[in-house]
């Protein structure tokens, strides 16, 4: 199997969870794997001022479970898992260029 495959991030669909007529904010619904039908969002994210000795920065979430299956418990795994997926799309960001996505998708900065 490719690492592309391997990827958490795969297994998971953005979904827009309305929170008013006029706003939604953005959740993630796990599509493969263990918690597949959960969808989450991220409702709270900290990053600690510090380095730890190894490089890592500290952060901290909290999580919003959206919907579930009827026998979904969150759990320290479920914790894990969504460290997880923060993690893959923090490194997925932090590698993609920007500037060359909005010139693609919009043929420059108006």
């Amino acid at each position: 199997m490719s690492e592309s495959n391997n990827n958490i991030l795969n297994g998971i669909m953005p979904r827009l969870i309305a929170v008013t007529k006029a706003d939604a904010i953005l959740a993630l619904e796990v599509i493969r794997g263990p918690y597949t039908g959960v969808t989450f969002s991220f409702k709270k994210f900290t990053v600690a001022k510090e380095r730890l000795p190894d490089g890592m920065v500290p952060a901290r979430f909290e999580t919003r479970i959206h919907q579930s299956p009827p026998d979904f418990v969150p759990d320290e795994a479920f914790d894990e898992y969504c460290s997880e997926v923060l993690l893959a799309w923090l490194h997925f960001i932090s590698i993609t260029s920007f500037d060359t996505m909005i010139k693609t998708e919009t043929s420059g900065v108006h």
